[in-house]
C-alpha cells in the first residue's frame, strides 16, 4: 500500500488519502476505457459511470473518511492530459450548482490518485496544488 506522500513532490497530498496500487496485469487500457477516463476528466460522465465502464480494471472507494484506489492496468502512454482548464471547468460547474462539493472533491481525488492522469509541464505545481486543495474539501482527517 502506497500513501499519496510517496508520490513525487508535485503529486503529494498532505492528507489521509491512500492509493493502493495493485497491478495484477500490466495490460494497457482499451480505447473505450481511455475514453471513459478522458470523459471523466472533462466531467462529461459521473464517477459511477466511470466505475461501471472501468469495472474490470479500476476499483475505488471514496468516503468522507478515506479514499482508496486500485488499478489493474499499466500506466497509459501518453497519459491523459490534465490542464488548468479542467480545474476551471470543474470549479465553474460547481459554482453554477451543476455538481456538489462532494463530486468536485472526488473528481480531484480521482485525478490525483490515478496514474493514468498526467499534468507534467510548466503548470504542474499549480495544477497539483489546486487538485490537492479541492480533494481535501470533504475529506475528514483520521482521528489519532
Amino acid at each position: 500500500m502506497r500513501s499519496i506522500t510517496d508520490a513525487p513532490q508535485s503529486r503529494r497530498c498532505a492528507t489521509v488519502i491512500e492509493r493502493v496500487l495493485v497491478v495484477t496485469r500490466l495490460d494497457q487500457i482499451t480505447t473505450a476505457q481511455r475514453r471513459a477516463l478522458e470523459e471523466y476528466a472533462q466531467l462529461k460522465i459521473a464517477i459511477e459511470e466511470l466505475r461501471e465502464r472501468l469495472r474490470d480494471v479500476l476499483e475505488f472507494t471514496f468516503t468522507s473518511d478515506e479514499r482508496r484506489l486500485s488499478t489493474h492496468y499499466g500506466v497509459p502512454n501518453p497519459g491523459i492530459r490534465i490542464e488548468l482548464r479542467h480545474i476551471q471547468n470543474a470549479m465553474d460547474k460547481h459554482a453554477r450548482g451543476e455538481m456538489t462539493t462532494r463530486e468536485l472533491s472526488d473528481w480531484a481525488a480521482m485525478l490525483l490518485m490515478n496514474d493514468a492522469y498526467d499534468w507534467e509541464g510548466s503548470e504542474e505545481e499549480q495544477i497539483a496544488e489546486w487538485l490537492n486543495e479541492i480533494a481535501l474539501l470533504t475529506l475528514r482527517p483520521k482521528a489519532e
